[in-house]
């Protein structure tokens, strides 16, 4: 059993290091098939650029209801 971990944050690169998770997806798998499935947006509390909206598909006003990291 193992699990792929796919996140998406809101700094374009990863050497700033101050990019905050926005959405993360966790999906188990056994080595034949997926056993189980986690996703979630999540309010990062910081501006998302127009690029990254593009890349991503997540605009602000997406992640601006959802729950917030500690939550």
């Amino acid at each position: 059993m193992f699990a792929i971990i796919d996140i998406e944050t809101c700094a374009g690169k990863y050497e700033y290091r101050q990019g905050r998770i926005t959405e993360i997806c966790i999906i188990q798998h056994d080595g034949l098939q997926v056993t189980g499935k986690f996703t979630s947006l999540i309010n990062a509390e910081c501006f998302i650029s127009p690029y990254l909206t593009i890349l991503s598909g997540i605009p602000n006003e997406m992640v601006a209801n959802a729950p917030k990291y500690n939550e």
